[in-house]
């Protein structure tokens, strides 16, 4: 009886010593995984140059993020992929210019950095003026008659209403496309994209999932295409896109959105 007292008060002293030298022990747990960015400036016009930098601290394995650009009526204007140096800092710029930058309002800059289990965003809000050509040319007269100043403002305002109503349709048509893209994308077209990602597979294998889209009508276009047509011209860093996509670390109607832009710009065709 006494022995197995012994044997037990040991056995106790033993895991109390364990127990102390492990309150002793560092921990080297990583931080997470955070992404700062910055503008050059607050405020654009057209044709302006938005460079956009920042840093990521604690990255995975992947060395690049991707960028999107929405306009004022939530839809996508820009995106692309941006490489990260050795110490985690990014840089890139944009031109404010062209057809997706036709709206005065506010456009909000994205940077997503996706390596699993690693998902990280940050957003930067701008303030964006279309300039108007004919308004400089109408202050450029050395003396206005107050006839003339009558018109111009006449013409500013049925401007400001014409852009409102344009708005109004483009909000329209980014709802219409949102609940479009909300319908069941079948998963077929997502196991093609992580192939297409892993190189597994083809352009033209991945092109019949941009033709069901396309047909289905959760991606939009304004031209027909043939049914046998393939898009064999796809830039490489659109399998950024697609992998992440496929990984679930990018929403159904990010991705039909990202698709829609690339057709509709011709970098997919």
């Amino acid at each position: 009886m006494q022995n197995r007292i012994t044997r037990l008060v040991s056995k106790v002293l033993f895991f109390l010593v364990i127990a102390a030298s492990m309150m002793f022990i560092p921990s080297f747990g990583q931080g997470a995984t955070q992404v700062t960015l910055s503008l050059n400036k607050q405020s654009y016009v057209s044709g302006d140059t938005v460079i956009i930098s920042g840093t990521i601290t604690s990255p995975g394995a992947s060395n690049s993020m991707i960028l999107q650009v929405y306009g004022p009526d939530n839809i996508l204007v820009q995106i692309g992929t941006v490489n990260i140096s050795s110490d985690g800092k990014f840089s890139t710029s944009v031109k404010a210019e062209g057809p997706s930058w036709n709206h005065d309002g506010s456009y909000a800059v994205k940077m997503i950095y996706v390596s699993p289990p690693i998902n990280a965003v940050a957003t930067a809000n701008i303030d964006f003026k279309v300039k108007s050509v004919s308004s400089n040319a109408i202050s450029s007269q050395s003396s206005p008659t107050t006839q003339s100043s009558n018109q111009t403002q006449a013409e500013s305002l049925e401007e400001q209403i014409q852009k409102r109503i344009a708005l109004a349709n483009k909000l329209k048509e980014s709802l219409n496309n949102e609940s479009s893209s909300s319908e069941k994308i079948p998963s077929w077209i997502k196991d093609d994209a992580r192939s297409w990602h892993d190189s597994t597979t083809d352009n033209a294998e991945f092109s019949k999932g941009i033709q069901y889209l396309i047909s289905s009508g959760l991606v939009k276009i304004n031209w027909k295409i043939d049914p046998t047509d393939s898009f064999e011209h796809i830039p490489s860093w659109v399998k950024h896109v697609a992998g992440w996509w496929s990984q679930g670390q990018v929403a159904d109607n990010e991705f039909t959105n990202s698709i829609q832009f690339l057709l509709r710009d011709k970098i997919i065709d």
